[in-house]
């Protein structure tokens, strides 16, 4: 069987905090993305350690089109 069917685009989304330190990293569909977030340019995520404003990584996953 051919795995190639599911051909929606993911994104992995990372974020680093500069000041505590802490990261993270989640991967969504384009659909959740623009649920979740909007349609913004830039996504900012709060730290959940230090409460400090940070901006996030959008990337395209260069996996999920892999078979």
């Amino acid at each position: 069987m051919d795995k190639k069917t599911d051909k929606k685009k993911k994104y992995r989304i990372t974020t680093s905090c500069p000041q505590c330190g802490c990261g993270g990293e989640a991967e969504m569909s384009e659909e959740e993305l623009k649920k979740k977030y909007g349609d913004v340019p830039n996504i900012h995520l709060e730290c959940h350690e230090c409460m400090m404003v940070m901006d996030a990584t959008v990337e395209e996953d260069k996996k999920s089109g892999d078979a």
